[in-house]
């Protein structure tokens, strides 16, 4: 890390990136005033973001409570490159720089503070398991493009994604609530209450409690059954943090997270089929509506319930030279979800997946001002997933028949990262990690069977970073991720060319970035160009009704990404940021399993997506203040999944376009907001499997329509 002093590095500290933080720093002259300084422990160290050799965004606790950004479906549009995938806010995916092709593994970590959250295995969903962190209190949300395999592992190929939280302060009470209520086109009414407080026990303890819950109404119809908003939801949920010490000698936090979500439905449209035509990466199909814009057709309602919840001891020690970093998690998922699929088998589907996953991470870094920075740790998991499929004729009928199947998944692995200061202007940072996982798999029910793999995986990052100036950073990174392979359960006679293990995938990133400020520190720009290979990807298909995984060629994603943020004027802030993305196949994958061609687009990456947002505060006096905020969101046309029948189906361009006001008085703000306030559609995901009543017919997951809502927040 580039040395400084405290007070020097936070004076001058300019926040590069779209997502700045809510306020303004001001200067000794009123006409001066500077973006807001942020520091980030991406790099697990506390470090100026203008100092980190990669592309990275982030996004503060008050520009998430400005925007009203709650889950993903409301902030990952103003990361450039990221894009979600999502039939209702409990099944989610997120994809980062076109790194995606609809296998089963998560291709993006989650980190929640020093916990890694989410499955690590194929086996068990983890890429539909992306936890949906209400982000109420959150300190900041830190964007990792690229991979993340030297410091945190598997899974990592795209990016990660880093929730941080609010610690508790023991120098000084603090309370927030708030209250607000909200109407979706369409729909209904909806609510939410949220809460924290932090309680100071003694000059070096203090405890810090927050809670939510929230219902927001449906807006799918289902004409069949003559039921209306068959996917309303609800969550309710919150984190108690005690922490206790010194930052100067030992610190403790423990921390628990608890997450209930309950839903009537997805967010599905039933569609009908246009005849495909050909092109030069294979056929293509377009899809219209077969009940309506907002209709799907169920025998009944398609529930689903998720219960997460993670607990964390971290212990930091100051040992003088170095800092010692000791962070354990224990966290369990438990899941069940009705599908219609009488389609496919005259009958419904009942799935339940339960999780328990162990993490220890133990890690020594360099402190102080040395040439040279190093960083060494150890990593241990294990998790154990089962998950249960059931056919029921009705909700209260016993099983004709189920399939149950066990895993487990073991990991260790060694990593470490030095960053040698050949002077004041030039740096280099090198990083290296070795991991082994083994994994076990037992399949029993209507089928039996049972696999095992066992592999070994070294990534590696290099990072040379030049200052050419006090305020611009040049930097270039190659940078290795994977995603762990795993053991195939296969069907009773399966096809030859039905592999009975998949390996691991791998890519390699190259990045050229810049990350400047200019205008006397209000205006930054950070901006980049990324080529990625990869290799051996994973894709999954059905065989004979039973989901198989296998190894499919290579891919190429390439493109770049930019994002800037400036205050004109005193009282206006507006930021940018957007992405090109050209992700394709570069061979041809088994034309029976997958069916698709060199040349094909990966699934769900728009080429072109941008975000663009500006605040304004038009009247101050005293403690009275009033702002307006607008934020518009673009995502280019895309394709959806690999299908070797249908065939890819083509999604248009769509924006969306959000509003917000709010007054200030003392410790009170009241705010309207609308979102997507054109009230336009979008399809974000297609399932060509199908789930309709009437045939197997695709169906694809919308956007939420029009939402206008209120909120007051004090402080009591």
């Amino acid at each position: 890390m580039r040395t400084m002093s405290w007070r020097d590095g936070m004076a001058g500290l300019l926040a590069c990136g779209i997502g700045l933080g809510g306020a303004v720093a001001r200067a000794d002259t009123a006409s001066a005033v500077r973006l807001a300084p942020i520091v980030v422990t991406a790099t697990k160290r506390p470090e100026p973001l203008r100092n980190v050799p990669m592309s990275i965004t982030v996004v503060s606790g008050a520009q998430l409570a400005r925007m009203h950004e709650v889950n993903f479906a409301d902030y990952v549009q103003t990361v450039p490159g990221m894009v979600m995938v999502a039939s209702d806010p409990a099944h989610t995916t997120l994809v980062l720089r076109g790194i995606n092709t609809e296998g089963t593994g998560a291709t993006i970590g989650t980190y929640l503070d020093e916990s890694p959250y989410g499955s690590s295995s194929a086996l068990a969903d983890g890429l539909i398991m992306t936890p949906n962190i209400d982000t109420f209190d959150m300190k900041r949300i830190e964007v990792l493009r690229g991979p993340q395999g030297t410091l945190y592992g598997a899974n990592t190929l795209g990016g990660l994604i880093r929730f941080v939280t609010n610690p508790p302060n023991p120098k000084a009470f603090d309370d927030e609530v708030q209250a607000g209520m909200d109407e979706t086109a369409g729909g209904g009414f909806g609510w939410s209450t949220r809460g924290m407080v932090n309680l100071p026990l003694s000059s070096d303890l203090a405890l810090r409690v927050d809670g939510y819950r929230w219902k927001h109404a449906g807006f799918i119809n289902d004409p069949t059954r003559n039921a209306r908003h068959v996917n309303g939801s609800g969550e309710k949920g919150g984190r108690a943090s005690l922490l206790w010490g010194h930052p100067d000698a030992v610190t403790v936090r423990l921390t628990a997270y608890l997450q209930d979500m309950n839903l009537g439905g997805t967010n599905g449209v039933d569609l009908t089929t246009v005849p495909s035509t050909a092109t030069a990466s294979g056929m293509r199909i377009s899809l219209t509506p077969l009940y309506g814009p907002l209709a799907q057709g169920r025998a009944v309602a398609e529930t689903s319930t998720v219960r997460n919840r993670l607990y964390n001891a971290t212990v930091d020690w100051n040992l003088g030279w170095g800092a010692l970093t000791s962070a354990t998690s224990y966290g369990t998922y438990s899941g069940d979800q009705i599908e219609d699929a009488t389609a496919l088998f005259g009958t419904l589907e009942r799935a339940a997946l339960g999780e328990h996953k162990l993490t220890e991470e133990l890690r020594l870094a360099s402190v102080g001002e040395h040439r040279l920075d190093w960083l060494a740790g150890f990593f241990y998991t294990h998790e154990t997933a089962n998950l249960h499929q059931a056919l029921i004729p009705t909700l209260t009928s016993a099983p004709l028949g189920f399939v149950q199947l066990n895993s487990s998944y073991l990991e260790v692995a060694g990593f470490g990262n030095v960053t040698y200061h050949f002077s004041k202007a030039f740096d280099l940072s090198v990083g290296g990690r070795w991991a082994h996982n083994r994994q076990d798999a037992l399949e029993f029910g209507l089928a039996s069977a049972q696999g095992r793999s066992s592999e070994g995986v070294f990534t590696y990052s290099v990072a040379p970073h030049w200052h050419p100036t006090a305020n611009t950073m040049l930097y270039a990174r190659v940078a290795k991720g994977y995603q762990p392979g795993g053991p195939n359960v296969l069907p009773p006679n399966p096809p030859p060319n039905v592999p009975a293990t998949f390996r691991s995938d791998t890519l390699v990133n190259y990045e050229l970035g810049v990350k400047s400020r200019l205008l006397e520190g209000r205006l930054s720009i950070d901006a980049d160009l990324f080529d990625i290979d990869w290799k051996g990807i994973q894709l999954e298909t059905v065989v004979d009704n039973f989901g198989v995984n296998g190894n499919g060629g290579t891919a190429r994603s390439k493109g770049f990404e930019w994002q800037a943020a400036w205050i004109p004027l005193e009282r206006l802030t507006v930021r940018v940021g957007g992405a090109y993305t050209d992700a394709q196949l570069t061979s041809s994958t088994d034309p029976i399993l997958v069916g698709a061609r060199a040349g094909a687009q990966l699934p769900y990456i728009p080429r072109w997506s941008g975000s663009a947002s500006a605040n304004y505060t038009y009247f101050r006096r005293g403690d009275l203040s009033a702002t307006f905020g607008a934020d518009w969101r673009y995502t280019g046309r895309r394709e959806s999944g690999f299908n070797p029948a249908l065939g890819q189906a083509n999604l248009p361009s769509d924006s969306e376009f959000d509003l917000q006001t709010g007054v200030t008085r003392g410790r009170w703000t009241l705010e309207i907001y609308a979102r997507n306030l054109t009230n336009r559609r979008s399809i974000i995901e297609i399932d060509q499997g199908g789930a309709a009543i009437t045939q197997a017919a695709p169906v694809g997951d919308v956007t939420p329509p029009r939402m206008i809502g209120l909120t007051i927040t004090g402080k009591l």
